[in-house]
């Protein structure tokens, strides 16, 4: 009986659930949370030390936040102090010295704030882009408050330091110790269920090729929707190099991993293709193809079905690709293909040639995968790194002198013409300029558009004013104030939780909420004051848009140009085999994905529906081309000896063909006008099919092991894929219209 009762508590304790469980496992009510919490007791802490400026560090706080992953909080704590106090000491050198010889002061100002604004943008520099930023803030904000009082540029350095820490340390606190989020297991989260995806394409063909029926629509589905889960790996690649250091240190891990995982990707599509291979070859091998695709189809479940510290279980791929083997070459002594045309045999060398590659892919992600950091696991061995040198950032470059300019524009104004709002103006004018510039690669809209976003957003400040004069009465009591407080961060952290930066609104809201708890409403506010402070926002916004859209111009179309010109020009450097080969198909694989974004952030007169199919259409098709290549450059040294006399020549001349394709295409996309003659390829495919048919007639392969003939066809069948991906490409880009729209600014 005791049995019976203690088993009936444990199953009702068992199916009992917090109410509001399922509540707190959302993202969007936890980062709402998070923020909440941490602009509260910023606001606190400055309340009980107290510090002069409260505003400083809820706006501290709010940039923090934005990076929800956590890392090493000692790293982070130590660089963001470190950019801080310089920050500080360079304000006051600068204040303190050289305010009353603007010859001297506005130059050294420009560099300062230009250097601290590239650094912060610059990939290569890890975690210590936010020590760049706090230095850059300091800097504006020891220099904004001290070049009125000079004399008093130390205390406002001390201030500003003090406040800048404060709520930069209530941000690492609030983000570690409430629901962290570890970027390095969100990356393998993201990368099962990336494989599980491939796993369901695999499953689906290996099914449709069972029953002798065609693929399922879900093919395509999955299709469309695969480069969604791509950019989420590529943000997370950024995030997590940003804000861990042990991700940092396996990078090159991480991006192996993704450029496996996209050729896995493109391989596991291929096999959709069986149906253009003869039936009379495919009603031979069927019982062999349907091991084959079993084996590939366990091996992806294996691979996406790992948890931490489990040992992943041998597959059956080497055995069935041994049975295929096999009996092609049974086939091959009965002189089956000897019967075959042409045409077919090297289709169906086109098709084993995938079935290689994707084994190959699969074998080199289990080892990749095996290879990604984990929580709370020692860190494994890292693949070489192939960025160790600095490289220029031509993108951040343009940033930095821009955000430099707005600087010394915004300073200007204050010590020559004293607009109204002060403290606001720099702040508005040099963050609007550098905050929204990461979000740009992730599918933001950058500057296009920016002088209607600063009218409406000039019209929602105006608003807020108008509130705020309303309802500061009711505010004057403390905790009405934090409760206000509480519910208005909540709410930004709830809708921005699943953003992969900060746009141009996002970074409105910071701002003015920075500009609400700065004018302290828990007592009597002077209405002019609040006006004041909002028109200042409204001058720095319209500084920064007029500077970002004048110039340099970012923008998706043409960030769009630039990420396919370097994927054309990487894509020759995979044919060259250039150095760093690693490194070249890291970059394709990136810039593939940071294209894809680009798409969703054009809106402009010209950009339709069917523009975008057709953009995103070669998009797949170029992603689907690198991997090929990458596989071409590793086998075409694998010819026969005895067709490589007669063979390679006309294999070297279809390459010389490539890369004039290549060159056309970059030439298109940098000339915005397709309308133009883009030269084929076709002539130079059949010049190597007339030499294959030589060799076949001449049965110089017959005396060696089928191994040698499918070697062959194997690497034929590659210059035949990539020669059609390239065709494909040729037809998709004659069918765009990207002068209607590749020039338009859309102001």
């Amino acid at each position: 009986m005791s049995t019976e009762v203690n088993n009936h508590v444990l199953s009702s304790v068992r199916k009992w659930r917090w109410p509001l469980g399922g509540l707190f496992r959302d993202l969007r009510v936890r980062q709402g949370i998070k923020m909440g919490l941490a602009g509260t007791l910023a606001l606190y802490l400055t309340q009980v030390l107290p510090l002069p400026h409260d505003n400083w560090a809820i706006l501290t706080v709010l940039v923090m936040m934005t990076t929800q992953y956590t890392g090493s909080i000692a790293v982070k704590a130590l660089l963001r102090t470190l950019g801080t106090i310089a920050g500080a000491l360079v304000g006051v050198w600068l204040v303190g010295n050289y305010t009353s010889t603007p010859m001297i002061f506005l130059p050294a100002f420009f560099l300062v704030l230009a250097i601290t604004s590239y650094k912060y943008g610059q990939f290569g520099a890890r975690q210590v882009p936010y020590a760049y930023y706090l230095l850059g803030l300091t800097t504006l904000s020891v220099v904004t408050n001290g070049i009125a009082t000079p004399d008093l540029a130390w205390q406002v350095g001390i201030d500003r330091t003090e406040e800048i820490l404060l709520g930069s340390m209530v941000a690492l606190l609030v983000s570690t110790a409430l629901w962290p989020r570890s970027a390095r297991e969100e990356f393998v989260s993201v990368s099962r269920e990336c494989l599980e995806t491939i796993g369901q394409l695999v499953s689906s063909q290996t099914e449709a090729f069972a029953l002798g029926t065609e693929s399922s629509s879900k093919v395509e589905e999955i299709r469309h929707t695969f480069p969604t889960r791509l950019s989420g790996l590529r943000n997370l690649l950024q995030a997590g190099s940003m804000e861990s250091t042990f991700f940092a240190a396996r990078l090159s891990n991480y991006n192996a991993f993704l450029v496996s995982l996209v050729s896995l990707f493109q391989g596991a599509l291929l096999l959709t293709q069986w149906r253009r291979v003869d039936a009379a070859i495919v009603e031979r091998l069927q019982t062999e193809l349907a091991l084959v695709s079993q084996a590939i189809s366990e091996e992806v479940n294996i691979l996406s079905a790992r948890r931490p510290g489990q040992e992943l279980p041998p597959g059956s791929m080497e055995d069935a690709f041994a049975v295929l083997i096999k009996k092609i070459e049974e086939l091959r002594d009965q002189g089956f293909f000897l019967t075959q045309p042409l045409e077919k045999a090297i289709v169906f060398g086109t098709h084993f040639a995938a079935l290689r590659s994707l084994r190959d892919e699969l074998v080199n992600i289990r080892n990749v995968f095996q290879g990604l950091p984990r929580f709370g696991q020692p860190l494994p061995e890292a693949k070489p790194h192939w960025d160790l040198l600095p490289h220029i950032d031509w993108f951040w470059v343009k940033v930095g002198i821009k955000s430099g300019l707005v600087g010394v524009i915004a300073i200007t104004l204050l010590k020559w013409i004293h607009p109204p709002g002060p403290n606001a103006l720099p702040l508005m004018a040099w963050i609007q300029t550098v905050l929204t510039r990461p979000f740009m690669r992730a599918g933001g809209t950058g500057d296009q558009g920016i002088f209607q976003n600063s009218f409406f957003g000039s019209l929602i400040l105006i608003g807020c004013a108008n509130v705020l004069l309303l309802t500061t009465p009711f505010l004057a009591n403390y905790l009405v104030m934090n409760l206000t407080l509480f519910a208005i961060l909540f709410c930004l952290g709830f809708f921005t939780a699943r953003m992969t930066g900060i746009n141009f609104w996002i970074l409105l809201a910071y701002l003015a909420i920075s500009v609400f708890v700065g004018l302290n409403p828990q007592q009597p506010v002077d209405s002019q004051n609040i006006i004041d402070s909002f028109i200042g926002l409204i001058v720095g916004m319209l500084i920064g848009a007029f500077v970002s859209r004048l110039i340099w111009p970012i923008l998706p179309q043409r960030l769009l140009r630039d990420s396919l010109r370097d994927v054309f020009r990487g894509i020759k450097a995979l044919l060259r085999e250039d150095p760093h080969q690693e490194r070249i198909k890291a970059q394709l694989a990136i810039r593939l994905v940071e294209a894809q974004q680009a798409i969703g952030g054009i809106r402009m007169r010209g950009w339709s529906e069917k523009e975008k199919a057709d953009i995103s259409a070669l998009l797949r098709q170029l992603q689907a081309t690198v991997p090929r290549i990458g596989h071409l450059v590793t086998y075409r040294k694998s010819l026969p000896q005895a067709a490589e006399p007669l063979l390679r020549p006309r294999l070297n001349h279809l390459e010389i063909e490539f890369h004039q394709v290549l060159d056309t295409f970059s030439e298109c996309f940098q000339r915005g006008d397709c309308r133009r003659e883009i030269p084929s390829v076709r002539g130079a495919v059949k010049a190597v099919d007339e030499v294959v048919q030589d060799i076949r007639q001449s049965e110089i392969l017959n005396v060696h092991k089928v191994t040698e003939p499918l070697r062959m066809l194997d690497l034929v069948g590659r210059y035949h894929l990539i020669a059609d991906d390239l065709e494909e490409c040729s037809r998709l880009i004659r069918e765009l219209r990207i002068d209607r729209y590749w020039g338009d600014y859309a102001l």
